[in-house]
């Protein structure tokens, strides 16, 4: 046959992204040059630049496109362990019955996939079979590629989820792919999915841990604040670099924390970090191949389905658990491979192939019929018997919402693959422990859970760097100025007070500035902050323990002026907004207001100094935590585990008390976060370069 290779067909069936949301440095001057060579507008592809992110409705769903391209071999992936016909066509190459992941109904998974068996096995893996082409399959990657991106009788060279795309809007980053091609079933007749690059290097307005690329992006910006004088041109491109590195920020994100060795599990954990910032993203795709293996398949294949179970672990291991309900993982590819393996010791180009569908709210189990390996069609290939599109119309219907017909072209049997889309908090099977603990770890692979919605948190460095993490609203930029020392979050959780060493306070979000003690004379320098619970007012904290009050935050005391054995290092407000406590570093605990002492660890010999405390929800009770995350429970406050005793890359800085009340979690200097208790993951730093220390954690 003569036919294109894989790397050829991806090439001819997708597209270099050609708006700014490329977010590449090449891909800004491009813009430029384009700006400055037109007549009288923007081209069409950069006015897309202005569209808006827009956070996800409850009951909107997600979709995670794993293209495995050149054609997967389905037979190895999900092996018929009980029929002898299979060993008897591969002689050599089928997966031995004893080594397979046995799931019933005589089947069994490729031994690579340990994380999908856990998936299958708590309900949560829909493995549909016999899907294809039922009539007049093509065995060309192109053509059948091409069917697969298109799905429609009269599809105008656009794709399903272009159309799709086009249904709902367009906005800016609904449907992404994460690569600088954008696939031929991402782009629509009006609109498109954009190509966000899979490494934070070189990307515009991303990458914002060097100091001379927030210098670059602030003189953009500030080209756009006020019309140029230079005419109209000049104008539309200042605005368009003004947003493209407001988008840049948006999504930065989405880069930071550890990056898996594994190619295609670092780009799993990047969809999973993106869907984390709630910017509206309702389809994602992410790429793995090459699966064409005409000879020695083995070996490669083995290696393809390790890569497909670490990248599957990795997105679970970095998704919130506020979008466990939300998201669906569906697999695809163009098609099966023949039945028979080939005299190379590989398998030729097939028909009918295993699909799988994975999520917190998929009804697990077989969909479809399992094609016959005995009675195949007139070129020796499976019978197809669920036609691909029917797959689609269950994802439109059933978890996007939409009218399947008006985008596909033709009513598709649904195939009921799922429960309804819920949050977080939502009734039914949930998957895995509710709660988890660790060394600041992601949860284990598969851990999924119906954990109460955590709302997120924000982590910034001394220099002005805001990092958020899980739902945790985009509040604005803290920008320049005296070092950050503490942050604190509204009581709706959508703004965020934020001090500085010299006492200078910004609100960001709905939070309101309430005054502050900039250009202020102060004994020492500020070193902790706590809101009042209404949110309209603030402590600050000196480390001397002297306190300033501002808003409807009441002064009930504080050892400004006295002689203190150690400084003061952090302090945390009572539930009622009537008083607070602070602590030394050497765990001397100072209580003021209806502030309970409850026992200190003043005079206590400690390995290291005492560096945050936090109040638990009953205000009966407090942590106070130390710089080697050795942990100090008093009154109600349960211990839930630490770090203490064990060897961390950096000092630990702060802490805070969990969503749910029923955990704490704590942050180091290199923006590594450790969970205990109830406290949500949601991810860190830890592992990225950054230009200045973390130095406060707040959620």
């Amino acid at each position: 046959m003569n036919d294109l290779d894989y790397a050829q067909v991806r090439k001819n069936l997708g597209s270099v992204d050609r708006s700014p949301f490329g977010l590449s440095r090449r891909r800004f001057l491009q813009a430029s040059m384009a700006v400055g060579g037109a007549a009288t507008l923007l081209p069409g592809w950069m006015q897309d630049i202005f569209a808006n992110a827009t956070p996800l409705g409850p009951t909107e769903g997600i979709v995670v496109l794993v293209m495995m391209g050149g054609g997967v071999d389905g037979l190895n992936m999900v092996p018929p362990i009980s029929d002898s016909a299979y060993y008897a066509k591969r002689s050599t190459l089928a997966v031995p019955a004893a080594s397979a992941l046995n799931i019933g109904n005589g089947l069994g998974l490729h031994p690579n996939l340990g994380n999908v068996k856990q998936y299958w096995d708590n309900g949560k893996t829909a493995i549909v079979q016999g899907v294809g082409v039922p009539s007049n399959p093509d065995l060309s990657h192109f053509t059948s590629m091409a069917n697969w991106m298109m799905a429609s009788n009269n599809p105008n060279g656009t794709g399903w989820v272009g159309r799709y795309l086009d249904s709902i809007g367009g906005d800016s980053l609904k449907v992404v792919s994460l690569d600088t091609n954008v696939p031929l079933h991402m782009v629509g007749n009006t609109s498109r999915g954009i190509g966000l690059p899979d490494d934070i290097n070189g990307a515009m307005g991303v990458d914002q841990s060097h100091d001379y690329d927030l210098r670059e992006y602030q003189g953009i910006r500030n080209f756009a604040s006020a019309p140029t004088g230079l005419g109209v041109l000049a104008d539309q491109l200042a605005l368009v670099g003004q947003k493209t590195i407001d988008l840049g920020s948006q999504i930065a994100g989405a880069y930071v924390g550890p990056q898996p060795d594994n190619y295609f599990a670092k780009k799993m954990a990047l969809a999973a970090r993106l869907i984390n910032l709630d910017l509206g993203v309702r389809v994602i795709n992410v790429e793995q191949g090459d699966f064409d293996h005409h000879h020695a398949e083995q070996n490669p294949f083995n290696d393809r389905m390790a890569e497909l179970n670490a990248g599957l672990g990795s997105f679970f291991a970095n998704l919130s658990t506020t979008f466990l309900n939300r998201v669906t993982v569906v697999t695809f590819s163009e098609f099966g491979r023949r039945p028979n393996q080939n005299d190379s010791g590989g398998t030729d180009h097939g028909t009918a192939n295993n699909l799988l569908v994975i999520g917190n709210r998929v009804k697990g189990g077989l969909y479809g019929v399992r094609p016959s390996l005995t009675q195949l069609d007139g070129d020796n290939n499976l019978i197809a018997n669920v036609p691909y599109q029917s797959v689609y119309a269950s994802i439109l219907e059933s978890w996007l919402h939409t009218d399947s017909v008006a985008i596909l072209g033709t009513q598709y049997a649904n195939l009921n693959l799922f429960e309804s889309v819920g949050d977080a908090g939502a009734s039914g099977n949930g998957v895995g422990a509710g709660t988890q603990a660790g060394l600041g770890s992601a949860p284990a692979p598969g851990a999924f859970s119906n954990m109460s919605a955590a709302s997120g948190y924000w982590m910034s460095t001394a220099g002005g760097v805001l990092y958020r993490f899980g739902n945790a609203p985009d509040v604005g930029t803290a920008g320049g100025g005296a070092p950050i020392v503490a942050m604190t979050p509204t009581s709706d959780h959508n703004g965020l007070f934020v001090t500085r060493s010299d006492g200078t306070v910004q609100a960001l979000g709905t939070a309101t500035h309430h005054g502050d003690m900039a250009n202020k004379q102060l004994n020492r320098a500020i070193v902790g902050m706590a809101a009042h619970p209404t949110g309209e007012g603030y402590w600050l904290l000196g480390g001397d323990g002297g306190i300033f009050s501002f808003g409807n935050a009441e002064f009930f005391g504080s050892t400004g002026g006295m002689r203190l054995n150690q400084p003061v290092v952090g302090m945390a407000a009572t539930p009622t907004g009537k008083g607070y406590w602070f602590v030394a570093s050497d765990g001397g605990v100072f209580c003021f207001g209806d502030a309970p002492f409850l026992g200190s660890m003043g005079a206590v010999h400690l390995n290291k100094p005492v560096v945050g405390m936090a109040s638990s929800a009953s205000g009966d009770g407090y942590w106070l935590v130390a710089a080697d995350g050795g942990i100090f429970s008093f009154g109600d406050a349960e211990f839930f585990g630490s770090t203490g005793g064990m060897t961390l890359n950096k000092p630990i800085v702060g802490m805070n008390r969990s969503p749910g009340g029923r955990g704490y979690m704590f942050v180091a200097t290199d923006g590594g976060v450790f969970c205990f208790g109830d406290a949500p993951f949601q991810g860190s730093l830890g592992g990225s370069t950054l230009a200045s220390p973390v130095t406060a954690l707040a959620g």
